[in-house]
């Protein structure tokens, strides 16, 4: 049996492709009388098939089947269980496939939760099978993780090396968990459209989704800009690169999207903002896919890349988006009833966030605008974003604290943890001390009132790569606060070279080295840096994280 595993996943896929769109298309066309119809049932299903899937596909990487050209691409037998986990979603076909298994998963717990008959959670739950759907059809027509190669190949192409790190494996489910959540809150905004039943109790189902999708889009983010930090060696968090920019402009409507429901749940208000930003961030999300997967902007992050594929992803893209607000101009004036205005400062801050995700839209897609046009290549980078950023990002401090008095201590919380990512952002950029010399084994350097001294060298093998590690002590006025370790890697299979930073850091500080090229017997090129406050972001980032879900649980109780 265990030689038709690959068939056994293609078939699950195929059954699971059908059954969405069969109880899709029944509920949506059958004039929504689906009262007997056991979607919920079928939800579930779908969803037990595809992680049916998903299930065969690690079973392959871990056990180092070659046979299949997915596996082969990204695979090695000297990879640890955990990366071979992560190579899993190391290319294009595994990493929808991931995006598949989330969906369909919120789409279970969706099911899971929701009343038999309620009609409008069977019309959700059968806009998320379409979906569902939708993401089959492109999986199985154009990104097949099953495909056989004949003959087998001997041995794997390894995992791509920037991808080898506890934070790669981690990123991409915590950002699809939170883009997929997000599928949740507009698929339910879109059947409370289809119904004309948008109300208070509404908005606060779609807060109860919405939380956790948030915070698992913050901690994917949080941990995207770790990795950064600490596997690129370029000393810094954020890039302004277009794949970050994909997940950012998501949370950006994301939060936005919280504020707004939080008034319309308790007062019926800001129904156009709720419905537009649920809208909002599942185009951002569904966009954020296609930027990271067809290859259409050059990023450090694409780990996938294939034209071939961008434009059936962007149909996908344009039928899903088109439908969305499709619905909501034909359907959002219906049942809309009167209801009190909003706070001025909650008005200005939606608007804020709003314009600030029309920012970052527009430098992330001009460059492929302006290669379209065939103008040329162009590259909008952190000068632009940096300035026409900073006056919003103030003005969103300041309404912040003007609007966070008389507030609940949930949102304290969250708040807090804006204004520590903000000193943090503060911080980190004025005070970075940064150094780049030739080194000697033996030799020290003075930065910022820290020594770094160069002890040695060591040379180690491990696993599928060999390494040059350098042992370099920090001291300050004679006592010592840290030892760091950067290393230079080969990767065998891939004969490729990795330059990994040694980082260590305090509450205030953190020492990072560089090790690059060698320019004699034992003297290399390094990179120094001392900073402060960078580990604040990512702090500060947990910290709205646990305002949020804290919040989310003080709604839940009676």
């Amino acid at each position: 049996m265990l030689l038709w595993l690959p068939e056994l996943g293609f078939g699950a896929l195929l059954l699971a492709c059908t059954a969405s769109l069969l109880i899709s298309g029944v509920t949506l066309f059958a004039r929504f009388r689906v009262a007997l119809l056991p979607i919920r049932s079928w939800s579930l299903a779908i969803f037990a098939l595809v992680a049916l899937a998903f299930a065969i596909l690690l079973l392959l990487f871990l056990r180092d089947d070659f046979s299949v050209l997915y596996v082969a691409q990204h695979g090695h037998r000297q990879l640890s269980g955990l990366l071979k986990a992560g190579a899993l979603w190391g290319g294009h076909e595994g990493s929808l496939l991931l995006w598949l298994l989330c969906l369909s998963g919120w789409a279970a717990s969706f099911a899971w939760r929701s009343k038999p008959q309620d009609p409008l959670a069977s019309i959700t739950l059968a806009i998320l099978a379409l979906i569902v759907g939708c993401f089959l059809i492109f999986i199985l027509c154009f990104s097949d993780p099953f495909v056989r190669v004949f003959p087998s190949a001997v041995e794997g192409r390894d995992l791509n090396p920037m991808l080898q790190h506890i934070g790669l494996i981690l990123h991409p489910p915590l950002l699809y968990l939170g883009y997929a959540g997000f599928a949740v809150c507009s698929a339910l905004m879109l059947a409370a459209l289809i119904k004309g039943e948008f109300s208070a109790q509404i908005a606060a189902q779609c807060q109860r989704w919405a939380s956790p999708a948030w915070c698992f889009l913050t901690a994917g983010i949080i941990l995207g800009s770790w990795w950064a930090y600490s596997e690129l060696g370029w000393g810094g968090w954020w890039f302004w690169d277009p794949v970050e920019n994909a997940s950012l402009l998501p949370w950006l409507t994301a939060t936005a999207l919280l504020h707004s429901l939080s008034v319309s749940q308790r007062t019926g208000g800001l129904r156009h903002w709720s419905l537009l930003l649920a809208l909002g961030t599942f185009v951002l999300s569904l966009l954020g896919t296609l930027i990271v997967r067809s290859g259409v902007l050059l990023s450090v992050h694409a780990f996938a890349l294939d034209e071939q594929r961008a434009l059936p992803l962007f149909v996908l893209f344009a039928f899903l988006s088109g439908a969305s607000f499709l619905i909501y101009a034909l359907r959002a004036n219906r049942g809309e009833q009167p209801a009190p205005p909003a706070q001025p400062v909650l008005l200005v801050t939606l608007l804020l966030f709003s314009s600030a995700a029309l920012i970052v839209l527009i430098g992330t897609l001009y460059p492929m605008l302006y290669r379209l046009m065939g103008w040329g290549q162009i590259s909008v980078g952190a000068p632009y974003f940096n300035l026409v950023l900073l006056p919003f990002g103030l003005l969103a401090l300041i309404f912040m604290c003007v609007g966070g008095f008389r507030r609940q201590l949930p949102q304290w919380i969250a708040h807090s943890g804006v204004l520590l990512v903000a000193l943090g952002i503060g911080c980190s950029s004025l005070q970075h001390h940064e150094v780049s010399l030739n080194v000697t084994v033996g030799e020290s350097v003075e930065l910022a009132g820290y020594e770094f001294s160069f002890r040695s060298i060591e040379l180690q093998a491990q696993g599928n790569f060999t390494t040059e590690q350098a042992v370099i002590d920090v001291s300050q006025q004679g006592k010592a606060v840290a030892q760091l370790r950067p290393e230079r890697r080969f990767y065998t299979a891939r004969r490729q070279q990795m330059f990994e930073p040694g980082i260590d850091w305090s509450v205030l500080h953190d020492w990072y080295v560089v090790m690059g090229e060698k320019s004699g017997e034992d003297r290399y090129a390094m990179r120094f840096y001392v900073q402060t406050g960078i580990r604040w972001i990512w702090w500060g980032g947990a910290l709205m994280m646990i305002g949020v879900l804290a919040a989310s649980w003080q709604r839940r109780k009676p």
